[in-house]
């Protein structure tokens, strides 16, 4: 039965009454499930992620000791490290400026591992430092570094590198230092077939339980990787530490990762002991540069 409106007054209040009551059907229906999706989105949002509490944890740990305390109330910023690598790079930011920053690696068990760490404004893969880098070795006119192309590698503390293309040609840069090395893509991929990082102990409940920071020396003012001096032993702790606390603290750390065509010495100042029996040893190289013993031990040597 069809109602015109103008033959029944009851036919125009009834088709009127109908229309309202699709326009109140379509409000309870449609703009709740709007409103439902909004929500869980902000709740998604505004939720952190494992990465991010997992993160925060190491943070609060950290931030008992002296060097780390600012970390309290930096920025958090994360980003992936490279590819293949199951690894992020986090920088912590202060008042606009870096202040520090830690690496974590992906387990398959689905936790996190830390990886090294480090305090100072010069962050590993810094972009400040690279640039510079580029402009004094002449690579790149200041006007036009934002033509450049980067990647970043990270294998272990010392075999992490930028990738850096200009034009046609491709040059390799230290992820901490920014000093140029004499590799290429074919030598990195030959030398290392997987950007495949090196994982060292769970620090999950683990606290810090001691810890000592040195002053910086010259790691060249001595040369014994050169006059055949025996290495330190370096393969307990313990003696690494005790060394570390004496009056005669001054310890390098010596590597060859691209074989005879680059070697780093570098100063080891201190040291971070964890409950758990992880040791990470503190470096000065471009800030203060905490690596875990064990991905030190079977990549060089340690001498007095």
């Amino acid at each position: 039965m069809i109602f015109h409106p103008r033959s029944s007054r009851f036919g125009a209040r009834l088709l009127q009454s109908l229309v309202w009551c699709l326009v109140a059907l379509t409000i309870v229906t449609v703009f709740p499930a709007r409103m439902s999706a909004s929500s869980a989105h902000s709740e998604q949002v505004d939720l952190p992620s494992k990465l991010e509490k997992q993160v925060e944890e190491w943070v609060v740990r950290l931030a008992t000791q002296q060097p780390f305390k600012s970390w309290q109330t930096a920025d958090p910023q994360i980003e992936a490290l490279g590819p293949g690598t199951h690894s992020w790079l986090v920088l912590f930011t202060k008042e606009g400026k870096h202040i520090g920053y830690m690496v974590v690696h992906a387990v398959t068990d689905g936790t996190f591992q830390l990886g090294e760490y480090g305090v100072g404004p010069y962050t590993l893969f810094s972009k400040t430092l690279l640039k510079q880098s580029l402009i004094d070795s002449g690579l790149m006119p200041a006007g036009q570094l934002q033509s450049i192309h980067t990647s970043r590698h990270y294998v272990h503390p010392f075999a992490a590198a930028w990738e850096v293309s200009i034009g046609e040609e491709t040059y390799w840069f230290d992820a901490k230092t920014a000093e140029q090395l004499p590799v290429d893509e074919t030598a990195w991929n030959k030398m290392f077939p997987e950007d495949k990082p090196v994982y060292q102990g769970p620090l999950s409940g683990s606290r810090i339980i001691s810890g000592k920071l040195n002053e910086p020396f010259d790691a060249y003012e001595r040369l014994p990787w050169l006059t055949e001096e025996a290495p330190f032993p370096a393969k307990e702790a313990s003696t690494l530490q005790r060394r570390l606390n004496g009056k005669q603290h001054h310890l390098r750390y010596v590597t060859e990762p691209f074989g005879d065509a680059m070697l780093y010495a570098v100063p080891v100042i201190g040291y971070q002991s964890w409950s758990n029996g992880r040791l990470d040893l503190a470096i000065d190289m471009a800030g203060t540069r905490y690596i875990p013993v064990g991905s030190l031990l079977d990549k060089g040597l340690f001498y007095r």
